[in-house]
Parts: C-alpha cells; structure tokens; sequence
C-alpha cells in the first residue's frame, strides 16, 4: 500500500478504554500499599515483640485520693542516646504529684548538666538553693523548684523534656540551656548527632518511634563489641566525633541556628500556655581554664607560621617574668593570624598581670570564642540568648552576674569547677541571680527586691541545706575524673593537679572513720558511687562508733542527698531515728515529726508505685512502732513472718 494512501479506519470501541484519573490513582496506591505491606508486618510483629514509641521522661505512676504520682523516668531520659546507650545522660530522680496543693509553687528547671548542678550533689545545687531561699519568702505557701537537668544534652532534648513537663501545672519554667549544642545528646559535633537542622533532628526522632528500627538498632548494638578502650572513656570523650572545629567551621552556625530555634519553640510553647519562663545566658570559666582544643594551623606561608610558633613558644616562658614584652609580641603576632585561642588567652593573662583587666577581659572572651573544641558555648550565644528571650521570656543574665562578681570581670574558679559547672558559691549566685529575676514576674511570683535583700547571706543557706566535708570530696572526686581525660590533661594539666591536691587536703583532715568511708566509697565493687551519697556511708560508720550526734546529722544530710520516696531515704531516716534514740531516750517533738514525715514518705511510696517489699514493710514497722501504734506495727511486720 502506497505510504499516502488513506489508511483504514478502526470500527468504533476497537480501542482499549484508558482508566479514568480517579482509578488510575487507586491503582498507584494500591501499587504503593503493596510495596508496603512487609514493612508493615514488620512493624506490626517488632511492636509485638515489645518494640516501639518512646517511654516518658516524666511517668505518671499510682493515682491516690485525686492526685497522680509522676516520677523522672531513667528510660526515657536513654531514648535521647539512641546510639550510645552504654553511657547515656542522666537525671536525679524526681518525684511530684499533679495536681499541686492549691498553695503551692511549682518550678521545672530544665537543661543540661550545669542546670542539674554537677558536681554538686543535689541539695546543694541551684534548684535547692532557691527552694530553700523562696521557701524563707514564702512561708505560707509550699515552694516545689524540680530539677530536671540532664547531663550531656543538646537544647533539642532539652525541649523535648519540656513538652512533658508542661503537662503537670508549672507556674514557672527557668531554661538554662547551650552548652552542649556541640557535644552531647543532638550535637551537631557529636556521636549523638541526629542532624543540623531542627527539622532533621525531628524526622529522625520520629523515625525512632518506629518498632522495625529500634528491633533493628538493638540488634545492630548486640552484635557490636565494644573495645576495652572504649569501656573506659567517660560520657565527654564518648560524644567527641569532631574535635577540632575550626572558626570559619559551618557547624559553628548550625549549633547557634538550632539553639536559637529550639529556644523560641520552647518560649512559644511555654506562652501558649500562660507559662511565664525565664531564659539564661551561660557563664563559663574564662580565666583560669586554657583553650581546650588544638589551634588550627595559621595560614600563612612555612616562615611565617614558623615565626608564628616561636613567638607563642617565647610568649608562654616569658609571660611570669616579662608580661609587657608578651603583650608587644603576641599583639603583632595577632596582626598576622587573628584567629588563634591559644595566642589569645596568652595574651588576656599579660594584660591581667599589669593591671589591664578590660583588654584582658575581652581577650579571655575571644579565646572561649575561637576554641576549637567548644565544651564552652562561645560567647556569641549568649547574644542569640538574649534575642530569643524577645519572644515572651524574661532574660537573666548569668553571665553579666557571674562576670560582675569576678575578679577582673573574667570568670575563674571562684565562680566554676571546670569549664562551664559553677562551683558551690557558682550555685548559689545562680540562685540569687534567678530570685533577682523573678521580681519581673506578674502576680504571686513576682519577688520584692527589698524582701530579697533581707535574706541571709549563702554561706547561712549551704550550711542549711548541708555542706560537709563528705560531699565536698566527692564533688572533687568527680572532678578529677574529669579533668584525668586526655584531651584535659594535654590542654589544662594545672585542673587536674588542683582537684588532686584538694583531695588529699580533705582526707588527710578527715579521721580513720572519714578515711574508711571514703575507700568504701571509691571501691566499685560495693556500690555505686555516683548515686550512694558518702556523708550517709560516714553517718553509719560514726553510729557504729557511738558518735551519735555526729553520725545524726550527716545522716540528715545523705536524706536530702537522695530521692524522698526511696527507700534509702527511708534505711537514711530510721538510722538517724535511732541515733536520736540513743541520745534522747524520751523523744522530742523533732524527733516525733521525723518519724510521722518517715511513714507519711513511706506511704508515699507504696502509693505511688503500687507495690512494697519486705525492707519497707519493716523500715514503716519500726517507725509505726516508734509512735507506740503497735498494732500498725504488727501489719507492717505481717508480710515478713509469713
């Protein structure tokens, strides 16, 4: 057939019918839903073997006469740690119930391990601090302030944990939060890196919830070994996966990005809520700590960056004995190469010692800036700080205070253990700082300056609230813990030296049972040290010897060393019960309160967990047989005769 001949016509519906747009649709996804199908009975069988969401950090417990038990909860602090659970953060135990007393004030403080308070134990922490100085202010009301700092997280958890906390009736949220948007839980510089956007890090937490990944990630984490080596890093030298981020280094921005993002969320969300919140800035230990990381190489030609080096080398051995001539050489080594910690914080300690302590106040700042290894939030985000809190905070200025009451205006280890945890008196301006602030607060939480000024000076509070030389030793001993990794002991050895010598100054004055207690203390193979608290191990040592007074009082102190309804606060509570025994044969009213706040604690707990055990069936027989209520003795000793 020729090509142009007409061709012939097909007979009408001939042709198949196209599906119309509505089925071809159907077809698509149904396409896709088959795809699906084995993730899902995946899924569906990895949730009935127990995989699956997230636990809560915050888990309600037991709900007694209209009030529900909610209790800090360790698992759900670990989902944060998703890739590293063999070390993960943690928070002190917190217990509370919702809702509160018509009287009273509740306040979360959330963030990281300097809002925790570390290494401070608990009762001698900021959170207890403003308790105890709000309670003075406050006496006919009942002032709760829950710490729920956990160490080594990013704002992003810290968020998370805020979400929760937002459900049980604060009056009042202080975020004190940044120092880890680098290394820790959600760095951006970290193992626990879950991405640099706020968006990403969402994604894949969501992701998390899923039971096929977690079986998955479970199963990955059984069949991975880890090396002696990696048994004996601390948490810190566990979350380093860059270590050396550099001033031009993107991460810089991101981790400023995410903090300033995650901070406005947590504002927005405490203000859809009525929730007035405090927001503070980070102060860190300038002067007396050197740049932790190591200087990236100047980018200057072979000579000049020889000349570079050799002028910080003479800088540093000169710098005792010829200040002024450091200043002249470091100042035209930093008009080469800007940039460098290292140079700078040389360069801050020659201006203080001739009496500059401006110029070497900005140089301290510039050399916490340019860290290459930011344990220490750079300064600048102290200014993202103060523009987030535009968004409906009140600021408090930690910073500012922690600077005004430093020698200099450079913060040292008056103020700071290490490089961003304040030491005792560190924790107590905290406080103050927090109660100056709250006089910007509306209604009942606004606190009257005047009336702040009359409280007694902080050295009354920490002996209050329980200093001892106890707890002092352990403080220092977690300190040397810190300071003996590596990266430490090649950039600040001076740190560990200190902390070592202030050990051996404690113990030497403590007597043989001081000493016994602390080697029962540090011996791993008796307890755990980060939880015990060693002035209720020397209490009991003292007891035994018959030094009752003594052993009653650290006794009273290792009870607020410890969550209220436990039951080592109970074992703390009824030995100090029997020292007073000992020295007091008629009991006192003291006394007789003690013992009713052991069985009210006691109660508390088998309410809120729904469960007992022998120990505090009998640790609540003793007290109800202390108060002569022999017949709820006998109940409580039931379970243990049969």
């Amino acid at each position: 057939m020729p090509d142009d001949a007409p061709r012939p016509r097909k007979p009408a519906g001939s042709e198949p019918a196209k599906p119309g747009r509505g089925r071809r649709w159907t077809l698509r996804l149904l396409a896709v839903a088959v795809a699906l199908l084995p993730f899902a009975i995946a899924e569906g069988v990895a949730r009935w073997a127990g995989y699956g969401g997230y636990p809560p950090v915050l888990k309600r417990l037991q709900t007694v006469e209209g009030k529900t038990y909610i209790a800090s909860y360790q698992p759900g602090v670990d989902t944060f740690f998703r890739r590293n659970r063999t070390m993960t953060g943690g928070m002190n135990e917190q217990v509370f119930t919702v809702p509160p007393d018509t009287n009273a004030v509740r306040i979360f403080c959330v963030g990281g391990s300097a809002m925790q308070g570390y290494p401070q134990p608990r009762m001698l922490v900021a959170s207890s601090f403003l308790q105890a100085m709000l309670s003075d202010l406050w006496p006919d009301r009942t002032v709760e302030v829950l710490n729920l700092g956990v160490t080594a997280i990013a704002s992003f958890p810290v968020g998370c944990i805020l979400d929760e906390a937002r459900e049980c009736d604060p009056d009042l949220v202080i975020i004190y939060s940044g120092n880890n948007e680098f290394y820790g839980a959600y760095g951006v510089a970290s193992l626990h890196a879950f991405g640099r956007s706020t968006t990403g890090m969402r994604l894949l937490r969501a992701a998390g919830r899923s039971a096929l990944v977690q079986w998955l990630d479970h199963s990955l984490a059984a069949r991975r070994k880890s090396t002696p080596e990696e048994d004996d890093k601390t948490l810190m030298e566990r979350v380093i996966a860059q270590d050396q981020i550099g001033p031009d280094n993107d991460l810089r921005r991101a981790a400023g990005d995410n903090l300033d993002r995650h901070l406005r969320r947590m504002i927005r969300h405490c203000r859809e809520r009525q929730i007035p919140v405090i927001v503070c800035t980070l102060p860190a230990n300038e002067r007396d700590l050197w740049p932790l990381g190591k200087d990236l190489d100047p980018p200057l030609s072979a000579d000049d960056r020889a000349a570079f080096q050799k002028n910080l080398e003479r800088a540093e051995q000169e710098l005792p004995t010829d200040p002024e001539a450091v200043i002249a050489r470091l100042e035209a080594a930093l008009q080469q190469y800007d940039s460098h910690a290292r140079s700078h914080f040389l360069l801050a300690r020659a201006l203080a010692a001739v009496g500059r302590a401006e110029d070497a106040r900005q140089h301290y700042e510039r050399a916490r800036e340019l860290d290459t290894m930011p344990w220490r939030a750079p300064g600048s985000f102290n200014e993202r700080i103060r523009d987030a809190a535009t968004e409906g905070a009140i600021l408090c200025d930690l910073q500012q205070s922690f600077q005004a009451a430093s020698p200099g205006g450079a913060i040292g280890w008056e103020l700071m253990d290490d490089h961003v945890h304040p030491s005792l008196r560190g924790q107590a301006l905290v406080a103050e700082t927090w109660l100056r602030t709250m006089a910007e607060l509306p209604g009942r939480l606004k606190v009257s300056p005047d009336d702040a000024n009359l409280l007694p000076d902080w050295t009354v509070y920490a002996a209050r609230l329980g200093t001892n030389p106890y707890d002092t030793y352990a403080s220092a001993r977690r300190m040397v813990n810190l300071f003996e990794t590596p990266f430490y002991r090649r950039s600040n050895p001076e740190g560990l030296a200190r902390y070592e010598e202030r050990l051996a100054e404690i113990e030497a004055s403590l007597g043989g049972t001081g000493q016994t207690a602390v080697r029962f203390w540090r011996d791993p193979k008796t307890h755990q040290q980060s939880l015990r608290p060693i002035a209720g191990i020397a209490g009991a040592g003292l007891m035994i010897e018959g030094r009752y007074e003594e052993a009653d009082r650290l006794l009273c102190i290792a009870r607020r060393n410890v969550p209220r309804y436990s039951l080592w606060n109970l074992e703390l509570t009824w030995k100090a019960l029997q020292c007073r025994q000992q020295l007091h044969p008629q009991p006192r009213a003291e006394d007789i309160a003690l013992v009713r706040e052991m069985i009210r604690d006691g109660t508390g707990l088998q309410q809120a967990t729904g469960v007992s055990s022998p120990a505090l069936e009998q640790l609540l027989g003793n007290a109800s047989n202390l108060l002569k209520q022999y017949q709820q003795a006998m109940k409580q000793a039931g379970p243990n005769e049969s």
